[in-house]
């Protein structure tokens, strides 16, 4: 069985929280400060946290920034690093389970593969609260997710921007079956079939992974070298395909002649320097930040028997060149 996952310390520093309850958030939207730990209701809970999978970017910032916020309360928190993989969070809510903590805060990889587990919790009523995915049946106090429909929509905008309407375009996907991937890919195609019909898209699966990236981008240049932009669905992605262009010579800055733009998804510190050196055009900006305090607030809520936004959608925010050294965006609220 899968053990929790004891995270230490990350070369990361929180300069700037950036939060909001209201149903719709917009990517940097201050709380006034929360509850300290003397006044909280959460003083003293057990919060059980399976996490996506630490070996992406934006989740470690999202986790860090939750065990702040849950220490901040005086809870006891316990993360489970589900390693971007749905069995082993399906181990681990198992476990989780039979611990019997005050709170679970689940990400799912693929809800509908956890839809056992959250039965088992629902009947065992702990209240669950969700981040990012929702199971198709069950019950949960408060969703909390990204847009990542409209996030799709606005990587279609800036593909057509980029490239004038017309060509082809590399879309490099998540994982089959993540909440996330899923809509992303909807938001994209939904906007280029309705606005762009002269963009053709081949779509390559690459799991979400750096390597996958690399060598699906490479054969995609091998089977047609003609390639008007590439867009990823996640910033670690961009790694890979930036590894793709360099490795086949096809790597340029933007403004040099022969630059194939690149769009990224999350806003990594990564994704911000690729912005600045040239090697990444764009980036679909999201905010763990605000996904995390928004969440905690909600379990404040529950606890003090204040109203809950079950359903909290926070919206993407473009970053171009032009403001890509924006204290707005999280990227730039961390640093090594």
């Amino acid at each position: 069985m899968d053990t929790k996952t004891r995270m230490t310390a990350t070369r990361r520093t929180l300069l700037q929280l950036a939060a909001g309850t209201a149903l719709m958030l917009t990517g940097a939207v201050a709380l006034p400060g929360h509850a300290s730990a003397e006044d909280s209701a959460l003083k003293g809970k057990n919060l059980a946290y399976i996490a996506f999978g630490l070996q992406y970017e934006y989740q470690v910032t999202l986790v860090e920034h939750v065990k702040k916020l849950a220490a901040e309360k005086g809870m006891n928190i316990s993360v489970y690093d589900g390693k971007g993989d749905p069995s082993t969070q399906t181990t681990q809510l198992l476990d989780v389970l039979s611990k019997s903590p005050d709170i679970i805060l689940l990400n799912p990889v693929d809800a509908k593969l956890l839809q056992g587990g959250v039965r088992k919790a629902n009947e065992a009523g702990i209240p669950l609260f969700m981040l990012e995915n929702l199971p198709p049946e069950g019950e949960w106090v408060a969703y909390n997710t990204f847009d990542d429909v409209a996030g799709g929509r606005a990587a279609a905008d800036a593909v057509a921007k980029l490239t004038g309407g017309k060509g082809r375009v590399l879309e490099i996907r998540g994982a089959i079956g993540s909440g996330q991937s899923e809509k992303r890919y909807q938001g994209f195609h939904e906007q280029m079939e309705a606005k762009y019909p002269d963009i053709t898209i081949e779509t390559l699966k690459a799991e979400w992974t750096a390597d996958n990236a690399q060598t699906l981008t490479v054969d995609a240049f091998t089977r047609d070298p003609n390639v008007a932009a590439i867009w990823a669905h996640n910033d670690e992605m961009i790694r890979g395909v930036v590894s793709a262009l360099r490795q086949i010579d096809r790597l340029k800055l933007a403004g040099e002649e022969g630059h194939i733009p690149v769009i990224g998804f999350d806003g990594t510190p990564l994704g911000l320097q690729r912005i600045r050196e040239g090697t990444q055009t764009a980036d679909v900006g999201q905010n763990p930040f605000s996904m995390g305090s928004s969440i905690i607030q909600e379990m404040e809520n529950h606890f003090s028997g204040k109203p809950v936004n079950k359903n909290t959608l926070i919206q993407p925010v473009m970053i171009w060149k032009e403001n890509v050294d924006s204290e707005e965006n999280w990227g730039n609220m961390v640093k090594g």
